[in-house]
């Protein structure tokens, strides 16, 4: 199938993986579907914002795939994707077709087969909008030019399973506040960013620490920092005492 789930992985349990998987970059852009010759984000139409890419599919009748939509650029993120100036500019690495019953050709083949075909397109296509996959030997090669490069990651597929494992910064700051929410509530860091509370144990473990008069300390993980000193993407690892 071409459409599993995707789950997370730390880099050091990829490193231990025994299974045969195709290693490829992550690129940091957003994602995208080309069907039945319109452009989709997950939320709505993208036809009118990526005009060159779809006249570039549509011309060369690219069957129905997905795919990341990035700016070719150093440091470039998913932000420099949603600003105007830079549609224009946009490249399309497609990552895998889409299958379905009405394709019967594309809906037996399994992942090694669509991706064989998927190259082939891309190759015969030959337009600098449309990428391949950047693949690797092994993880260590691939996270080796995940860091040299200040890339976002690496993808590691089969027919079965899927894994993402990203590139993270830490950080270790104090929270000053949590509202309350239906559940889980959010915190206020001390630096006024807001992060989930992602669990009921850690605002236990919060205001235990709070009723005790002490520091409570939130250790996260955050993809990169924005223009506007926002962690883009924050995840909460552990809260302790100071």
């Amino acid at each position: 199938m071409s459409d599993l789930n995707i789950k997370e992985l730390k880099i050091e349990k990829a490193r231990n993986l025994n299974a045969c998987f195709d290693i490829t970059l992550k690129r940091d852009g957003t994602l995208i579907y080309f069907i039945d010759g319109k452009l989709f984000s997950p939320r709505c139409e993208r036809s009118e914002r990526f005009k060159h890419i779809l006249k570039i599919l549509n011309a060369f009748n690219f069957p129905n795939c997905y795919g990341e939509m990035y700016i070719d650029k150093p440091n470039a993120n998913v932000f420099d994707v949603s600003k105007k100036e830079n549609w224009a500019n946009a490249c399309f690495m497609p990552i895998d077709l889409i299958d379905s019953e009405n394709n019967p050709k594309i809906f037996k083949m399994n992942y090694e087969e669509r991706q064989n075909l998927l190259t082939k397109l891309i190759q015969e296509l030959n337009n600098p909008f449309i990428t391949k996959l950047i693949r690797f030997n092994n993880v260590n090669e691939g996270w080796d030019y995940v860091l040299k490069n200040n890339s976002e990651g690496l993808v590691l597929r089969n027919n079965y399973e899927w894994f993402k494992i990203k590139i993270l910064k830490e950080a270790k700051i104090e929270i000053k506040n949590h509202e309350q929410g239906s559940n889980k509530g959010t915190f206020i860091l001390d630096n006024d960013n807001r992060i989930s509370g992602t669990s009921t144990q850690f605002v236990i473990q919060y205001l235990d620490i709070k009723e005790r008069g002490k520091k409570a300390i939130a250790e996260i993980e955050y993809a990169f920092i924005t223009k506007g000193n926002k962690f883009f993407q924050p995840r909460l690892r552990l809260i302790r005492e100071e």
